[in-house]
Protein backbone atom coordinates (compact mmCIF):
# COMPACT_ATOMS: atom_id res chain seq x y z
CA UNK A 1 0.00 0.00 0.00
CA UNK A 2 1.97 3.83 -0.96
CA UNK A 3 -0.18 6.31 1.69
CA UNK A 4 0.61 10.25 0.70
CA UNK A 5 -0.35 12.01 4.11
CA UNK A 6 0.25 16.03 4.60
CA UNK A 7 2.70 15.91 1.68
CA UNK A 8 3.70 20.01 0.80
CA UNK A 9 5.80 21.48 -1.77
CA UNK A 10 6.85 25.57 -2.12
CA UNK A 11 8.96 26.95 -4.94
CA UNK A 12 9.61 30.32 -3.25
CA UNK A 13 6.61 31.83 -2.11
CA UNK A 14 4.49 29.85 -4.56
CA UNK A 15 3.17 26.67 -2.70
CA UNK A 16 2.57 23.70 -5.37
CA UNK A 17 1.23 21.22 -2.62
CA UNK A 18 -0.71 22.14 0.01
CA UNK A 19 -1.43 18.87 2.32
CA UNK A 20 -1.71 16.42 -0.09
CA UNK A 21 -3.17 13.21 1.08
CA UNK A 22 -4.01 9.63 -0.23
CA UNK A 23 -4.13 6.29 -0.65
CA UNK A 24 -3.29 3.36 -3.01
CA UNK A 25 -3.74 0.55 -2.77
CA UNK A 26 -2.26 -2.84 -4.53
CA UNK A 27 -3.85 -4.09 -8.11
CA UNK A 28 -5.32 -0.37 -8.62
CA UNK A 29 -4.63 1.73 -11.53
CA UNK A 30 -5.37 5.38 -10.68
CA UNK A 31 -5.12 8.25 -12.69
CA UNK A 32 -3.34 12.15 -11.79
CA UNK A 33 -4.98 14.95 -13.57
CA UNK A 34 -4.79 18.58 -13.84
CA UNK A 35 -4.09 21.92 -15.41
CA UNK A 36 -0.48 21.97 -16.77
CA UNK A 37 2.02 23.28 -13.67
CA UNK A 38 -0.27 22.58 -11.33
CA UNK A 39 1.78 20.18 -9.48
CA UNK A 40 1.73 16.97 -11.22
CA UNK A 41 5.20 16.17 -12.00
CA UNK A 42 6.05 17.61 -8.41
CA UNK A 43 3.96 15.16 -6.96
CA UNK A 44 5.74 12.41 -9.19
CA UNK A 45 8.94 13.21 -8.52
CA UNK A 46 8.86 14.07 -4.78
CA UNK A 47 6.95 10.17 -4.47
CA UNK A 48 9.34 8.75 -6.63
CA UNK A 49 12.57 10.47 -4.38
CA UNK A 50 13.47 12.45 -7.03
CA UNK A 51 12.80 16.02 -4.67
CA UNK A 52 11.99 16.17 -1.21
CA UNK A 53 9.21 17.62 0.01
CA UNK A 54 9.15 20.21 3.01
CA UNK A 55 6.86 18.31 5.21
CA UNK A 56 4.51 15.16 5.16
CA UNK A 57 5.32 11.64 5.31
CA UNK A 58 4.87 8.44 2.76
CA UNK A 59 4.66 5.28 3.81
CA UNK A 60 5.20 2.38 1.08
CA UNK A 61 4.24 -0.95 2.75
CA UNK A 62 4.96 -0.25 5.99
CA UNK A 63 8.68 1.45 4.89
CA UNK A 64 9.17 5.32 5.56
CA UNK A 65 11.29 6.04 1.92
CA UNK A 66 12.25 9.50 3.27
CA UNK A 67 13.69 8.19 6.45
CA UNK A 68 15.78 5.03 4.11
CA UNK A 69 16.02 6.32 0.58
CA UNK A 70 17.05 3.43 -0.57
CA UNK A 71 13.60 2.26 -0.56
CA UNK A 72 12.56 4.50 -3.23
CA UNK A 73 14.77 2.33 -5.67
CA UNK A 74 13.47 -0.92 -3.99
CA UNK A 75 9.76 0.07 -4.15
CA UNK A 76 9.46 2.59 -7.04
CA UNK A 77 9.76 2.26 -10.53
CA UNK A 78 9.48 6.20 -12.17
CA UNK A 79 9.34 6.92 -15.95
CA UNK A 80 9.64 10.92 -16.11
CA UNK A 81 7.83 13.29 -18.71
CA UNK A 82 11.03 14.32 -19.99
CA UNK A 83 14.08 11.49 -21.35
CA UNK A 84 16.40 10.48 -18.79
CA UNK A 85 18.56 8.56 -21.35
CA UNK A 86 21.98 9.53 -21.80
CA UNK A 87 21.96 10.54 -25.58
CA UNK A 88 25.35 9.83 -26.25
CA UNK A 89 25.27 5.99 -25.17
CA UNK A 90 23.11 3.54 -27.34
CA UNK A 91 20.40 1.60 -25.92
CA UNK A 92 21.90 -1.52 -24.38
CA UNK A 93 24.41 0.64 -22.36
CA UNK A 94 21.75 2.45 -20.95
CA UNK A 95 19.26 0.01 -20.41
CA UNK A 96 22.91 -1.49 -18.59
CA UNK A 97 23.22 1.75 -16.99
CA UNK A 98 20.01 1.53 -14.97
CA UNK A 99 20.23 -2.07 -14.26
CA UNK A 100 18.16 -3.80 -16.45
CA UNK A 101 20.44 -5.77 -18.27
CA UNK A 102 20.25 -9.69 -16.90
CA UNK A 103 17.19 -8.40 -14.58
CA UNK A 104 14.63 -11.00 -14.56
CA UNK A 105 12.36 -9.92 -16.53
CA UNK A 106 14.83 -8.16 -18.78
CA UNK A 107 14.34 -10.51 -22.14
CA UNK A 108 10.18 -10.55 -21.61
CA UNK A 109 10.48 -6.68 -21.37
CA UNK A 110 12.47 -6.25 -24.46
CA UNK A 111 10.02 -8.66 -26.40
CA UNK A 112 7.14 -6.85 -24.93
CA UNK A 113 8.40 -3.38 -25.86
CA UNK A 114 9.93 -4.49 -28.96
CA UNK A 115 13.46 -2.75 -28.43
CA UNK A 116 15.22 -5.87 -29.82
CA UNK A 117 15.85 -4.19 -33.12
CA UNK A 118 17.33 -0.90 -31.66
CA UNK A 119 20.07 -2.13 -28.68
CA UNK A 120 22.95 -0.53 -30.85
CA UNK A 121 20.97 2.57 -31.56
CA UNK A 122 22.16 5.56 -30.06
CA UNK A 123 20.01 7.10 -27.93
CA UNK A 124 20.21 10.89 -29.72
CA UNK A 125 18.95 9.11 -33.10
CA UNK A 126 15.82 8.04 -31.09
CA UNK A 127 12.09 9.33 -31.53
CA UNK A 128 10.49 10.50 -28.60
CA UNK A 129 8.51 7.74 -28.67
CA UNK A 130 11.37 5.11 -28.74
CA UNK A 131 13.02 6.50 -25.88
CA UNK A 132 9.84 6.64 -24.38
CA UNK A 133 9.92 2.72 -24.51
CA UNK A 134 13.67 2.34 -23.44
CA UNK A 135 12.96 4.46 -20.15
CA UNK A 136 9.91 2.17 -19.62
CA UNK A 137 12.19 -0.94 -19.19
CA UNK A 138 14.65 0.66 -17.31
CA UNK A 139 11.90 1.65 -14.51
CA UNK A 140 10.01 -1.95 -14.61
CA UNK A 141 13.49 -4.28 -15.14
CA UNK A 142 13.27 -5.04 -11.29
CA UNK A 143 9.54 -5.41 -11.41
CA UNK A 144 8.44 -2.54 -8.46
CA UNK A 145 5.68 -3.05 -6.80
CA UNK A 146 4.93 0.96 -7.02
CA UNK A 147 5.28 2.20 -10.95
CA UNK A 148 5.20 6.16 -11.60
CA UNK A 149 4.26 6.89 -15.07
CA UNK A 150 4.44 10.62 -16.07
CA UNK A 151 2.60 11.18 -19.15
CA UNK A 152 4.28 8.23 -20.93
CA UNK A 153 2.25 8.35 -23.52
CA UNK A 154 2.79 11.83 -24.84
CA UNK A 155 5.25 10.65 -27.56
CA UNK A 156 3.73 6.87 -29.08
CA UNK A 157 1.01 5.98 -31.61
CA UNK A 158 -1.67 4.23 -31.30
CA UNK A 159 0.18 0.80 -30.73
CA UNK A 160 2.40 1.97 -28.78
CA UNK A 161 -0.28 3.92 -26.69
CA UNK A 162 -2.45 -0.03 -26.52
CA UNK A 163 0.65 -1.87 -25.62
CA UNK A 164 1.17 0.37 -22.46
CA UNK A 165 -1.90 -0.16 -21.71
CA UNK A 166 -2.29 -3.78 -22.00
CA UNK A 167 0.91 -4.15 -19.71
CA UNK A 168 -0.57 -2.31 -17.31
CA UNK A 169 -3.48 -4.46 -17.10
CA UNK A 170 -0.56 -7.16 -16.78
CA UNK A 171 0.98 -5.64 -13.99
CA UNK A 172 -2.10 -4.78 -12.32
CA UNK A 173 -2.98 -7.97 -12.20
CA UNK A 174 0.09 -8.94 -10.39
CA UNK A 175 -0.91 -6.71 -7.63
CA UNK A 176 1.61 -3.90 -8.95
CA UNK A 177 0.04 -0.04 -7.87
CA UNK A 178 0.10 1.91 -10.90
CA UNK A 179 -0.55 5.91 -10.54
CA UNK A 180 -0.12 7.43 -13.92
CA UNK A 181 -0.19 11.17 -14.98
CA UNK A 182 -2.04 11.96 -17.85
CA UNK A 183 -4.46 14.60 -20.23
CA UNK A 184 -5.64 11.44 -22.30
CA UNK A 185 -9.35 10.46 -21.87
CA UNK A 186 -9.03 7.36 -23.25
CA UNK A 187 -6.11 6.56 -20.16
CA UNK A 188 -8.84 8.13 -17.82
CA UNK A 189 -11.87 6.40 -18.27
CA UNK A 190 -9.89 3.28 -17.78
CA UNK A 191 -8.82 3.73 -14.57
CA UNK A 192 -10.10 2.55 -11.08
CA UNK A 193 -9.70 5.78 -9.52
CA UNK A 194 -9.47 9.43 -10.57
CA UNK A 195 -7.58 11.92 -8.30
CA UNK A 196 -7.36 15.35 -9.63
CA UNK A 197 -4.52 17.92 -8.35
CA UNK A 198 -6.24 21.38 -7.86
CA UNK A 199 -5.02 24.48 -6.47
CA UNK A 200 -2.38 22.37 -4.45
CA UNK A 201 -4.69 19.80 -3.20
CA UNK A 202 -6.40 16.10 -4.00
CA UNK A 203 -9.35 15.84 -4.84
CA UNK A 204 -10.99 12.54 -6.12
CA UNK A 205 -13.67 12.20 -8.62
CA UNK A 206 -15.59 9.13 -8.51
CA UNK A 207 -15.18 7.13 -10.86
CA UNK A 208 -18.94 6.22 -11.28
CA UNK A 209 -20.07 9.69 -12.76
CA UNK A 210 -19.16 11.36 -15.85
CA UNK A 211 -15.10 11.19 -15.24
CA UNK A 212 -14.79 13.65 -18.31
CA UNK A 213 -17.62 16.04 -17.69
CA UNK A 214 -16.64 16.21 -13.81
CA UNK A 215 -12.89 17.15 -14.60
CA UNK A 216 -13.64 19.84 -17.65
CA UNK A 217 -16.35 21.72 -14.31
CA UNK A 218 -13.81 21.77 -11.70
CA UNK A 219 -11.02 22.63 -14.27
CA UNK A 220 -13.33 25.74 -14.90
CA UNK A 221 -13.19 24.20 -18.56
CA UNK A 222 -16.82 24.51 -21.42
CA UNK A 223 -18.08 21.53 -23.03
CA UNK A 224 -16.00 20.02 -25.61
CA UNK A 225 -16.26 18.24 -28.90
CA UNK A 226 -16.92 14.98 -28.83
CA UNK A 227 -14.31 13.74 -30.67
CA UNK A 228 -11.57 15.65 -28.36
CA UNK A 229 -9.85 13.08 -26.50
CA UNK A 230 -7.73 15.56 -24.20
CA UNK A 231 -9.06 18.31 -21.56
Amino acid sequence: MLEVRGISKKYGRTEVLKEVDFVLKPGERVCLVGQNGGGKTTLLQILSGSIKPDSGELNYFSKNPLKDKSQFRKLVGYVPQESFLIPELNVLDNLRLWGAVGSENYDYLLDRFELRDMLKTRVSKLSGGMKKRVGIVCALSSWPPILLLDEPTSSLDIYFKETISSWITEYQNLNGIVLWSTHEEAEIVRADRCLMLLDGRIKEIDAKTDVMKEIRTNLGLGETDANTSKF
